[in-house]
């Protein structure tokens, strides 16, 4: 998941239960994904460079 917006059900239940106000939680929420989505295709890379590949 690199971004999710307000089709997502559980953006909808962070937002709810944090009583953030819709406009905050995109923010957050984009962010937050953004992050996570960069970090993962990093690690990603990272694994793939140092574990031998196996054909």
């Amino acid at each position: 998941m690199t971004v999710s917006h307000a089709n997502d059900s559980y953006f909808w239940i962070i937002t709810e239960f944090s009583d953030m106000e819709a406009a905050t939680a995109y923010q957050a929420w984009t962010a937050a994904t953004a992050v996570l989505g960069v970090a993962s295709i990093v690690w990603i890379l990272v694994l793939h460079s140092v574990v031998p590949t196996v054909l």
